[in-house]
């Protein structure tokens, strides 16, 4: 037995033969399976199932007419793919079939679907200048964003200027998207250059102006404003009277502060007008006399910056008790009446008088300050809350004073610390107020 099992006669007979798939194809079916067909031809593609109902569905019952459209839209849009194995020539005819289909087949909602979906979509097949114009009004209508930008970048690109511009013109929501897209690009110059188009000039003018401004060093600064100055002097298209002051005292500004190197030296780089004020106060050494002949004086630069008397005045208040050079504050707030030019100085304050003397206070000016300025409020009732709220004992004596409160100042005086300025002070306001009653009653027992 052992023999027969390794004789290669006994596994070469047929009755013995091992099954392999290669051998799959020499097996004989079985003649009832055969005889019914079922396996003899049947293949993946065609299965014996009644597929009769299947043949006749129609697309349209599974898809919608609009839905099929769509589709058939995005698959032309496509990027085609090139079956293997072609030839060349093959390939050739199949490129220029797709070419032909891309350039002179425009789409117009498949294009405008892709643009909104933020997908890329060839746009040279639009050639004619309605197409394009289609193409933008569509995309508009629809809400458009970033793809009205694509588009109009395209048909600035394909059309002349004044084409372009046309279509801006006759479409304003397509010019304030640009010129927004013109900003957000840093493209500042075509910014400009489009306002200007538009016969928007202000628009334009402040443009150039905060871009002068926004320059780096004071040298480019200082051209770019002389620029600008003498652009809208000759070009014929003026600006408003404002923005011409402005950008001149702008200009006069740079100017000082680049002849003046002291003033420049106080200064930050790119200072706002009301900081070089702070620093012309700094430099004067005159309050008494206003020097409108100097352009460093605070007076002049005031007056070339048209800056107004109360801005001025606070300025200057800030900036000399700041200093603690209080004796300049009077002059500051000197006047001479315009209706009365040889009349002496009067005291004059451009913004309410409470604001200086809490300012002042809590700069911790001296009592004599606060004094001064609380003895120019007419209203006693309010000079007496103002002077208690800065503890001004002086001012306050002098409030209840002029209201005849005589009790409350000898109550004040019992408070105040023995042979003190301020209980002197005190008593001589109650002797003052108790002569006025005396020489009051005198006059009563006369008549």
């Amino acid at each position: 037995m052992d023999l027969q099992l390794d004789s290669e006669s006994y596994w070469n007979r047929s009755s013995r033969a091992a099954f392999s798939f290669d051998d799959e194809d020499e097996v004989d079916l079985a003649p009832d399976l055969a005889s019914n067909g079922i396996l003899a031809d049947d293949t993946i593609s065609e299965a014996s199932f009644n597929n009769s109902v299947a043949l006749n569905l129609s697309i349209k019952s599974i898809l919608s007419e609009e839905a099929l459209k769509l589709v058939l839209q995005e698959q032309a849009l496509d990027d085609r793919v090139l079956p293997k194995g072609v030839s060349p020539e093959e390939e050739l005819k199949l490129l220029r079939r797709q070419l032909q289909s891309t350039l002179y087949s425009p789409n117009l909602e498949a294009t405008a679907q892709k643009l909104l979906q933020g997908k890329t979509a060839p746009l040279e097949m639009f050639k004619s200048l309605h197409e394009k114009q289609q193409l933008l009004d569509t995309l508009m209508a629809q809400g458009g964003g970033h793809a009205v930008i694509t588009v109009l970048l395209f048909l600035k690109r394909t059309l002349n200027t004044t084409q372009f511009h046309g279509i801006l013109r006759e479409r304003p929501k397509a010019l304030e998207q640009y010129l927004s897209y013109l900003k957000e690009s840093g493209d500042l110059a075509g910014h400009i250059e489009l306002l200007q188009v538009f016969g928007r000039h202000q628009e334009a003018a402040l443009k150039q102006f905060q871009a002068a401004l926004a320059s780096g060093d004071a040298s480019t600064r200082k051209k770019h404003l002389q620029l600008l100055v003498d652009a809208y002097a000759t070009a014929g298209v003026g600006v408003i009277p404002l923005y011409e002051q402005v950008f001149h005292a702008a200009l006069k500004m740079q100017q000082l502060m680049e002849k003046d190197s002291a003033l420049g030296k106080l200064l930050r780089d790119q200072p706002t007008p009301v900081e070089v004020l702070y620093a012309c106060c700094q430099v004067n050494s005159n309050w008494k006399e206003q020097d409108m002949l100097k352009p460093v004086s605070p007076q002049r630069f005031a007056a070339d910056q048209q800056i107004s008397p109360a801005q001025y005045e606070w300025t200057a208040l800030n900036e000399r008790a700041q200093a603690q050079a209080y004796a300049d504050l009077e002059c500051i707030f000197e006047r001479v009446p315009s209706w009365h030019p040889l009349k002496t100085k009067q005291f004059h304050i451009s913004f309410d008088l409470t604001l200086a003397v809490l300012r002042l206070y809590e700069l911790q000016a001296p009592s004599t300050v606060l004094q001064l300025f609380l003895s120019k409020m007419g209203n006693s009732v309010e000079k007496l809350a103002l002077a208690q709220r800065v503890k001004c004992i002086k001012a306050v004596i002098d409030a209840m004073a002029g209201l005849k409160q005589q009790q409350e100042l000898q109550q004040l005086k019992d408070t105040l610390p023995e042979r003190s300025e301020e209980q002197f002070y005190c008593e001589n306001a109650l002797k003052s107020l108790q002569s006025k009653r005396w020489t009051t009653d005198n006059i009563k027992l006369k008549l």
